[in-house]
């Protein structure tokens, strides 16, 4: 059977949502909800379901087995926690928050309820993302250099917090840096630009570097929404070799032995090669097909690309962090955040 799904947040995200779930065998939308009671409506009429005002009305129908949260960051909170006290699952949008501690809380809350609750980090689920996840092992990781420029964005995301400006764009960029580096950093240090755009406090770049394992293994994020949106560089240095692209379609793989000599030469046994990822495209809806898959009992065997609540809260820190590293001029903890 489907897993019957309610959107609380019925703005642009939340129809898109509601979009991407048309025709899945998975996914049964059950209702919408929105503080707004015109959005709601209009929402209401167009994918023909019953609207709420007030979220908690949701969570008194038997026939609402999961929360699919597209909200303010703000706001994820309180419905993230009613929902699971009701024992319902949770699919919400990234970030997952917008304070460290109340990420945390989140991912406990969701860590006690038993329940399935995982953040829309839809790019982990691209064939790229896949082609990582099998060739990363392979050359073991030291550090990853991934860059993010995009461009201007649009007037909604010109605010000051964390999470606002180009945090917005780099928080999917930190979420990749910390899955495929295996785990949340040490610490964070950062540099930051803000305001030079339209004369308020939003941040337009940051450059920051993440550090595992006392410092033996780094990860540096370059972004920026100053200039145009140009070719973007992703490339991993292993003990065991290099994978790199610019494209996120033809993956460079070259492999080899640990180094144990010096010398300006290739390494002993390299092997390359290229793997080929068709495109992308829009992979919300196999992010929610895998939600519903979880959420109906059936969680596939290895789940590599689930972004838990335990995840989102790392990479919310993560990009608190950074602005706290940039603005104080000293590296940042994850553990000062908790």
């Amino acid at each position: 059977m489907p897993v019957s799904v309610a959107i609380v947040g019925a703005g642009q995200r939340g129809l898109q949502l509601a979009d991407q779930m048309a025709g899945s065998e998975r996914l049964r939308l059950a209702a919408v909800c929105d503080v707004d009671a015109e959005r709601a409506e209009a929402a209401s009429r167009r994918l023909g379901v019953p609207a709420e005002l007030d979220h908690r009305r949701l969570l008194e129908r038997r026939d609402v087995d999961a929360i699919l949260i597209s909200t303010g960051a703000r706001w994820h909170a309180p419905v993230a926690l009613d929902a699971l006290a009701a024992g319902r699952h949770v699919y919400c949008e990234k970030p997952l928050a917008d304070t460290p501690a109340t990420a945390r809380r989140m991912a406990d809350a969701a860590a006690a309820a038993g329940t399935v609750a995982l953040v829309g980090y839809q790019q982990r689920f691209t064939p790229f993302s896949a082609a990582l996840a099998a060739e990363l092992p392979r050359i073991e990781p030291v550090q990853a250099l991934l860059t993010a420029q995009r461009g201007v964005m649009n007037p909604q995301y010109f605010f000051p917090d964390a999470y606002g400006g180009i945090g917005d764009f780099v928080t999917h960029t930190i979420d990749m840096a910390l899955w495929t580096m295996g785990g949340a950093p040490g610490g964070v240090t950062a540099h930051l630009r803000r305001g030079t755009i339209t004369g308020d406090r939003t941040i337009e770049y940051l450059s920051l570097i993440l550090d595992f394992d006392g410092g033996e293994r780094s990860a540096t994020l370059v972004t920026s929404m100053l200039g145009i949106r140009v070719t973007n560089l992703v490339e991993y240095i292993g003990g065991k070799g290099t994978l790199w692209t610019t494209d996120h379609r033809t993956v460079h793989v070259h492999t080899h032995p640990e180094i144990h000599e010096a010398g300006n030469k290739p390494p002993a046994g390299l092997e390359s090669r290229t793997v080929d990822c068709p495109p992308g495209g829009d992979t919300t809806r196999a992010s929610l097909e895998h939600f519903a898959a979880w959420a109906g009992g059936d969680k596939p065997a290895a789940a590599p690309h689930a972004c838990t609540f335990a995840e989102g809260a790392n990479a919310l820190a993560v990009g608190v962090a950074a602005v706290l590293a940039a603005e104080q001029g000293r590296r940042v903890t994850l553990a000062e955040l908790s």
